[in-house]
This record gives structure tokens, C-alpha cells and sequence, in this order.
């Protein structure tokens, strides 16, 4: 059976980030691990700028697209479709 891969939350992200923070010894020790600027780093651990290629790259994941059904639908409403 195959396993299935791992997905993460945007809460889940934020967490890994700020473990690398405190690892790397704070968001300036980061910044220069990562070659990020510092004000960067803070926007990121602030939740102030969207997850970026480059906070990807740093934390090894990947952006990945789902869909789900609407409300509607998973309650055994029909389907549009359009």
C-alpha cells in the first residue's frame, strides 16, 4: 500500500519555521543561515507576508494544490457544473 505524503497546515509551516529560528539562534542567526534578509525573517515569524518560495526552499517543503467538495455538496446536495 503507498503511503500517503505528508501535508501540512499554514499553522503547521509557521511552527517549523519558528523551530528553525530558535535552532538557528534567533531570526538575525536565521537570516544569515538562510541569506534572507532579517526584516524577512521577523515578517515571516510575524505572519506579516505570505509563505514565499524562498521560506519554502529554507523549510525543504513544497506547495502543493487540494480541492475538496463544497459545504453543499458533502451534505448530498448536486453538483454544478461550470
Amino acid at each position: 500500500m503507498l503511503e500517503q505524503p505528508a501535508l501540512f497546515t499554514l499553522q503547521d509551516v509557521f511552527a517549523l519555521l519558528n523551530v528553525g529560528i530558535a535552532q538557528a539562534g534567533g531570526n538575525n542567526a536565521f537570516a544569515r543561515k538562510h541569506g534572507v534578509h532579517k526584516t524577512t525573517v521577523s515578517n515571516w515569524a510575524n505572519t506579516n507576508r505570505h509563505v514565499s518560495d524562498a521560506l519554502l526552499d529554507i523549510l525543504d517543503l513544497e506547495r502543493v494544490t487540494l480541492y475538496r467538495p463544497k459545504k453543499a455538496l458533502q451534505n448530498g446536495q448536486g453538483a454544478h457544473n461550470g
